[in-house]
């Protein structure tokens, strides 16, 4: 391509930009999305994976998530959204994982700041009425502030010519009472400077919460024990402190495994394992595809949208990380995400406290001295699931697996999509299945609660 047909498109990016209006969403659209049906099975479904391995846990993201219409603001800041939503509106929404690309370029005061800004690593692209970094710490504390129970996933894209400390003492400052901090899962006896640690993937949000925490940061690449960091004598704290890098054990270490939702992505069962994942043959990591739909990402070539159909399937694959553009109130993706509870469940929950799976219709929960006549068992440590068919109380569930199924079956109930798949293939035609999912005393659905040992 020509310099005089890049500089062609270029300008048409810009004034398409210029004049792009999106549909925002005012409080009341989201007000009423949490008292809807999507919004309480999207809230339950990021509870029941709770004490499973963040490798097998789902964190529904957006892409770019500071990157939003709603902040567009002098001078073309924001004008190429990939999202319409604030970051708050997108995380009232269901999502656990969002992305602040950190930018060490000129602020409004033409000063070096750490801007949230969408640009290219030498900063082309950024504006100078972008957002601090610091704003979008706030929206986030707030949130986790507002909600103690739940674990956010936040990824930082790191364009900081060494000002890594500089970007630490504002996440002390702004959300450093929540950060779950690799300082807790580091072995002993590292050097002076502490080394890079990945987030371990059979680390679970139970364990993040008992110590107190909810967020968890992850970034890509090693700065090793001897980096070359500046403003170090003004800012002391140290960066491998408080960001993970990479997530879980692959061939590329410190790395994050993800992709744009392309043609190397291919509905379950392949899934993408032989090409964007072979690396990690045993899923030890946390899977990641996005998309993005801004016209400077698509100015060249066009990339595809992650789509309704895709969700589902990602979903299906494993997919813990799927990040999408574009939230919206009323986005079909969020029921494409609901792999759990039939519609309208649970329901009449004072007197209905234990869970069923009734086929092709999903989760409802029932009272717990009614009689079932399936039990769902797992064998532990393994996505191995069979049902055992005899008829009893669902009280007798763990007993029922573990003397039908045999050592080491348990009463369970499936934490992903892919689980419950897996299950549902297993269940040989039968129409209800007995989950161990129930109501605890406090009121909380809770996932393998009924069984001798937990796994």
């Amino acid at each position: 391509m020509t310099m005089r047909w890049k500089l062609s498109l270029s300008l048409i990016y810009f004034f398409l930009c210029a004049f792009s209006n999106a549909v925002e969403a005012d409080s009341s659209d989201i007000q009423a999305f949490k008292k809807s049906w999507i919004a309480k099975a999207l809230q339950l479904q990021n509870q029941i994976d709770i004490h499973s391995p963040l490798n097998q846990a789902t964190f529904l993201g957006t892409h770019n998530s500071y990157n939003a219409k709603v902040y567009a603001g002098k001078w073309w800041s924001y004008v190429d959204p990939n999202q319409q939503l604030s970051i708050y509106d997108q995380l009232e929404m269901g999502i656990r994982s969002v992305e602040f690309d950190a930018h060490w370029t000129f602020d409004a005061h033409l000063k070096k700041a750490i801007l949230l800004c969408h640009g290219l690593d030498n900063h082309i692209g950024c504006n100078i009425y972008d957002r601090p970094f610091t704003q979008g710490l706030e929206e986030l504390r707030d949130w986790l502030q507002a909600n103690p129970g739940s674990v956010v996933l936040l990824y930082i894209e790191r364009h900081l010519d060494q000002h890594e400390p500089r970007l630490t003492s504002e996440l002390e400052k702004y959300v450093g009472q929540f950060i779950f901090k690799p300082t807790e899962v580091r072995p002993q006896g590292v050097t002076t400077v502490p080394s890079c640690i990945s987030l371990p993937g059979n680390l679970t949000k139970a364990e993040i919460l008992k110590a107190g925490k909810q967020l968890i940061i992850v970034t890509k690449g090693c700065d090793g024990t001897t980096p070359h960091y500046q403003e170090t004598d003004q800012f002391t704290l140290q960066w491998n402190d408080y960001v993970f890098s990479g997530i879980g054990r692959t061939q590329a270490p410190y790395d994050i495994l993800d992709t744009s939702i392309d043609e190397r992505f291919r509905p379950y069962p392949n899934c993408g394992k032989q090409t964007i994942f072979a690396v990690d043959p045993t899923h030890d990591s946390i899977w990641r595809i996005f998309e993005d739909r801004t016209m400077l990402s698509n100015v060249y070539s066009k990339m595809r949208k992650l789509l309704e159909y895709d969700l589902r399937e990602m979903m299906l694959c494993g997919i813990n990380w799927p990040a999408m553009d574009m939230l919206a109130v009323d986005d079909d993706r969020l029921e494409a995400a609901i792999w759990s509870w039939a519609p309208s469940y649970p329901q009449h929950e004072t007197e209905a406290q234990c869970v069923i799976y009734q086929m092709n219709q999903g989760m409802k929960n029932i009272p717990c001295d009614q009689p079932v006549t399936a039990y769902a068992c797992k064998l532990a440590y393994a996505n191995t699931w069979q049902v055992i068919h005899t008829k009893g109380s669902w009280q007798e569930g763990e007993r029922h697996c573990r003397d039908m199924a045999g050592f080491g079956w348990h009463f369970a109930v499936p934490i992903n999509a892919n689980q419950m798949f897996l299950l549902k293939s297993a269940a040989m035609g039968t129409k209800e299945i007995g989950l161990n999912y129930a109501m605890d005393q406090q009121g909380q659905w809770q996932a393998n609660v009924n069984r001798a040992n937990s796994f």
